[in-house]
């Protein structure tokens, strides 16, 4: 299974906040399990940790290297715009940094990946997604 990770597992997982040390150890676990992220993913995760905190940056950054960097493509783009103004029109309001949340949902989606994150606006997303895809293929 492929998986998609948020910015908010990877720095949770970062933390050692136990609920994200359980996720990455469970999805590991399973045999065909593999592990992405997107390049603004990469560079939420290191643009955030203290300057003063070297040896967690070098750890981060480590772990980053074993997920697969994937691209966001003008397609990636188009769509997440697309869905977000979709959304808009069903009442569909999400909290910070919703451009981002966006764009991480709809590369998961993209590359056919299950997404995983902490955030509630992806249930949020996730419960439009069928119905965007039925809009835009009618």
């Amino acid at each position: 299974m492929k998986y998609f990770f948020d910015t908010n597992v990877i720095s949770d997982f970062a933390r050692n906040k136990e609920s994200a040390i359980k996720k990455v150890q469970e999805l590991a676990s399973k045999e065909d399990s593999e592990f992405y992220i997107n390049r603004l993913v990469y560079l939420e995760s290191l643009r955030a940790i203290p300057l003063d905190r070297k040896k967690l940056y070098d750890d981060v950054n480590e772990t980053l290297d074993k997920f697969t960097k994937l691209d966001i493509t003008q397609e990636v783009y188009d769509t997440s715009v697309k869905f977000s103004r979709f959304c808009r029109s069903k009442g569909i309001t999400l909290k910070k940094c919703e451009a981002i949340d966006y764009l991480h949902f709809i590369t998961a989606k993209h590359y056919e990946m299950e997404i995983i994150s902490d955030d509630g606006d992806m249930a949020k997303l996730e419960s439009k997604y069928d119905e965007f895809k039925e809009s835009i293929n009618a």
